[in-house]
């Protein structure tokens, strides 16, 4: 079960990811997992123990004794209080997957814990290198900033920050920078590649984040383009794509051979240029569109054949594959916007805007692909026939600006 945070919930959550970038799992307490003291474990809250090498509960045989135990910080309003989590399979056929809070029923005594609060539960490294689970509620008795900061401190991302901090501050201030690769008219990395030589990093194709794989950095020109957020290949095993293409490394190619269009600009090749949005909006002409399947936990891209209506399977992502890549790529991003100008050839950009933004949720990703806030852009041409000459140029996940905010919760405008 995923369990939404009401809005006063969800800025506690801001609040504690300003300090810690961890994954999280929330429980809404009901009466029935007070008075017995039974919570589920439910998937989020299973995956992030098991992340960690705490608790894998499919070694766990049934029944409370061969439970695992941990301590774990319960931060509160003003104080911080040690207390002992046990993690057990029920002793049934299906071995429900459960854990316990210690002493809970004197914690709702005293309005600790009540029905219908909201409780984030996440883990954090600890000097000496070992993990700690925390507890916030977030419905009552609230720690404020320096209750969490003495609680679990801050992680590496917002050590980086504020250690960057100052050079942003000289960016944002240092009106028009020469356009890094020279004289030459402007191309659309250029914006990001000159950003990249002013914050000293090295402009190539990373799969993990800019700034020591902690912090991405974007930035544009236009303010309402779509912003990207990463490159990942679909797969095409049991695809046409496969039955036509043995060679996994030129299945690319092969996508746009198969599905592509006459190009104008490349005589005698095959071009595809497209964006693919959902079904209810798939953005293309050429009978595309993203399919979320839950069960199978993919993300397919369909193709409906104009001529007979049939549709098929033509490539698709795991939802792992996904999640990794976003996760890896987007731990925290820095947003710059940037204006441009031209002086005796010379392509010149000043930033004049920087916004934050912290840990993306997957199951947020997912909801915008059904929504059409996010979609994909296939880009490349190839030859017709025998061997593949031509280019790909990046395909890319992308999404709507003023959809960031719900994929990343808060996004701060850096202030100066």
């Amino acid at each position: 079960m995923i369990f939404t945070p009401y809005s006063d919930e969800a800025n506690v959550i801001n609040m504690i990811r300003r300090f810690r970038n961890e994954e999280y799992a929330l429980i809404r307490m009901t009466y029935t997992m007070i008075d017995k003291n039974n919570l589920d474990a439910n998937g989020i809250l299973r995956d992030l123990l098991f992340n960690w090498g705490l608790v894998d509960y499919e070694q766990l045989d049934h029944g409370g004794r061969f439970g695992v135990t941990y301590n774990a910080l319960f931060i509160q309003y003003g104080k911080t209080d040690v207390i002992k989590l046990k993690f057990y399979r029920v002793s049934n056929a299906r071995g429900d997957k459960r854990f316990s809070i210690e002493t809970i029923k004197r914690r709702t005594k005293y309005g600790d814990i009540n029905e219908g609060d909201l409780l984030y539960i996440s883990i954090f490294r600890q000097a000496n290198g070992m993990p700690l689970i925390y507890i916030v509620n977030l419905t009552h008795n609230i720690p404020n900033e320096n209750d969490l900061l003495n609680a679990i401190g801050v992680d590496a991302i917002t050590d980086l920050f504020y250690q960057i901090r100052p050079r942003l501050y000289e960016i944002i201030h240092g009106g028009f920078f020469d356009n890094s690769k020279g004289y030459g008219p402007i191309a659309p990395k250029d914006v990001g590649d000159t950003l990249e030589n002013l914050l000293g990093i090295n402009t190539n194709n990373r799969i993990n984040a800019d700034y020591n794989g902690l912090i991405e950095v974007k930035s544009k020109g236009g303010s309402r383009t779509l912003d990207t957020l990463f490159t990942l290949r679909p797969q095409f095993e049991g695809t046409r794509v496969a039955e036509y293409e043995p060679t996994d490394r030129n299945r690319v190619s092969a996508f746009t051979r198969i599905y592509g269009y006459d190009s104008d600009a490349h005589s005698g090749y095959s071009s595809l240029y497209i964006t693919i949005g959902s079904i209810e909006a798939p953005q293309n002409n050429q009978g595309f569109y993203l399919h979320v399947n839950d069960e199978e936990r993919r993300v397919n891209i369909i193709w409906r054949n104009p001529n007979t209506g049939k549709q098929e399977i033509a490539a698709y992502w795991s939802f792992n594959d996904l999640r990794q890549q976003l996760y890896i790529k987007h731990p925290s991003t820095l947003w710059f916007k940037a204006e441009s100008r031209e002086i005796n050839g010379m392509v010149q950009f000043k930033y004049h805007e920087v916004e934050f933004s912290r840990a993306p949720q997957f199951t947020t990703f997912l909801s915008l692909i059904k929504s059409g806030e996010v979609t994909y852009d296939w880009r490349g041409y190839t030859t017709k026939e025998g061997r593949y000459t031509g280019k790909n140029h990046g395909n890319a996940w992308r999404i709507k600006p003023y959809a960031k905010l719900d994929l990343f919760g808060e996004i701060e405008v850096v202030e100066f």
